[in-house]
């Protein structure tokens, strides 16, 4: 008779003692992430290029294109939206810009050229687009990043970009519509400079929020389980955030404040699956302590972690089956959601099989290590004769 297929069968290496083998993924993700943000820093010249920081963070401009409702529909939305996008984010708008700030005009304006300056830097990256208003105010709403600070620290090159993307929509708009005037179509496009909505105030408090929460976290793991498990939970809620932040980093997702919403869902969800499998190991323990028999502390974390496995796939992958196909058929801005989302869980995972069991194990044992160095030292020096001192 064939032996009936368990989950468990999966895992036949040992886990606990090969954390040096678990820290190769996490480190090479994270110095990818830190070479892939100095190549966008340096393709950009800013640093805040290097991940990508939105305009919830950064400011930036919003331009409002007024087309009614006689000629915006359902049906229409796509083809329009579709026709400003390629006219804001156009290369040719980009080169203009980065010749006018190198020009004799701009100089004599304010007092220097922007050397340097690129139409990889100058060009629009449209953040999102929806509709706004209704009747003739119906229109298409779109959010784009300013000129770098670093060359545009007023705005004044935003705003001459703005001129020209306004320019360049009313071109492109004539083309649908021949017989109106282009005053007219100009007349329907507006904008408007944006400053940063999430501040420094808002990074500032999500830090806290995000200290205080692993804080407690770990006061509650250490008072429910005992200081090891406690300590490898928060290491390993650590490593989740950092390879969530270097993935996003690496396939440069806009950081906005949905970024942050992400980093706050992934601490309070991946420690479930650790939560879990500490859990297992203290009944293990117990159970073993009980038989007053010698265990092996890496065999019952190994063993814990494989009796968990079905419950962590299914609470992973249920969990991501939404998230997935809100990254495949949402808009940009749920994707600078979701895909945060999806790099924590996939972390979450690894953390919770390999890291935190890892981790345990070589905390545990260091402990009992230095307590067994103490005792030894003990030992040894009441077996040493006390010196009495010669008689008199």
């Amino acid at each position: 008779m064939a032996k009936k297929f368990k989950v468990e069968d999966l895992i036949k290496f040992p886990i606990a003692k090969n954390i040096k083998y678990w820290i190769i993924a996490p480190l090479a993700i994270i110095i990818l992430a830190g070479i892939m943000f100095g190549v966008y820093a340096g393709v950009y010249k800013d640093a805040g290029k290097g991940m990508n920081i939105g305009i919830d963070f950064a400011g930036g401009s919003l331009a409002t294109v007024a087309l009614g409702d006689s000629v915006l529909t359902d049906a229409t939305y796509s083809e329009y939206e579709s026709l400003i996008r390629d006219a804001i984010e156009s290369n040719e708008n980009a080169e203009k810009v980065a010749a006018y700030a190198v020009s004799d005009e701009y100089a004599a304006l304010y007092g220097k050229k922007l050397e340097g300056i690129t139409a990889t830097i100058a060009k629009a990256h449209i953040t999102y687009s929806q509709t706004s208003g209704s009747g003739e105010e119906y229109a298409i709403v779109f959010k784009y990043d300013n000129v770098s600070k670093s060359y545009d620290s007023d705005n004044t090159l935003s705003t001459y970009r703005n001129e020209v993307i306004k320019q360049s929509i009313a071109n492109a708009l004539k083309e649908k519509f021949p017989d109106t005037d282009i005053d007219e179509l100009q007349s329907m496009i507006t904008y408007e400079n944006i400053g940063a909505t999430a501040s420094a105030e808002l990074i500032k408090t999500a830090l806290i929020c995000l200290a205080v929460s692993l804080a407690l976290i770990l006061v509650y793991i250490i008072i429910r389980f005992e200081i090891w498990s406690g300590l490898a939970a928060v290491i390993a809620l650590i490593h989740d955030v950092a390879i969530l932040i270097a993935m996003t980093i690496i396939c440069h997702i806009q950081v906005n404040s949905a970024f942050v919403a992400a980093i706050i869902t992934i601490v309070s969800y991946s420690i479930n699956n650790t939560i879990v499998i500490f859990d297992r190991v203290r009944e293990n323990l117990r159970n073993e302590r009980k038989l007053n028999a010698k265990f092996d502390t890496a065999v019952i974390l190994d063993n814990s972690v494989k009796h968990t496995l079905l419950r962590s796939i299914n609470s992973t992958v249920t969990t991501m089956i939404p998230i997935v196909i809100f990254a495949i058929f949402g808009s940009s801005t749920v994707n600078e959601f979701a895909l945060p989302v999806i790099f924590g869980l996939i972390a979450g995972f690894y953390s919770s099989m390999f890291i935190s069991p890892s981790l345990y194990y070589v905390m545990s044992q260091a402990w009992e290590k230095h307590k067994a160095n103490k005792t030894k030292i003990k030992t040894e020096a009441a077996a040493k004769p006390k010196y009495v001192g010669a008689k008199q």
